[in-house]
């Protein structure tokens, strides 16, 4: 009994469409990738994402529960921040005085005030210090 060991016969053409549809989807993944990153760096800038760079040198997010403050969640190591002494986890819960609950809070305080200086009120594992920072473009 002679077996017909033939090796199988592969469809180039249904190869090639399924190499083309796996490159399309890789460059479908890949442009969504880039859109929703540009969309989150723009957000930025409306304080409607997840964090904001409202103050130089750091990048702060909304604190959990919602409404108490403000977390630093990354700074530049040698910024106006880093040199003023604000570290990543410190909670920032006043500006210049004013009660700051949240990204849009803050964002509007500092729209409104063009102040150079501001004195930031940060709380770290349950105490609560005074910051000046500089905001200036130098």
């Amino acid at each position: 009994m002679a077996r017909n060991m033939e090796a199988p016969r592969i469809d180039k053409t249904a190869t090639s469409r399924l190499l083309i549809g796996l490159a399309l989807c890789a460059a479908l993944m890949s442009g969504a990738f880039f859109l929703h990153v540009r969309r989150d760096a723009e957000d930025h800038g409306s304080v409607s994402g997840a964090s904001a760079q409202l103050l130089p040198g750091l990048t702060l997010e909304n604190a959990e529960p919602a409404g108490t403050g403000l977390v630093v969640t990354s700074m530049e190591s040698s910024g106006p921040a880093a040199r003023a002494g604000i570290a990543v986890g410190d909670d920032l819960i006043r500006i210049d005085g004013t009660p700051i609950a949240s990204l849009d809070q803050a964002n509007a305080y500092l729209s409104q005030h063009d102040n150079a200086h501001l004195i930031l009120g940060l709380r770290h594992q349950d105490a609560v210090r005074m910051v000046a920072l500089d905001r200036s473009p130098d």
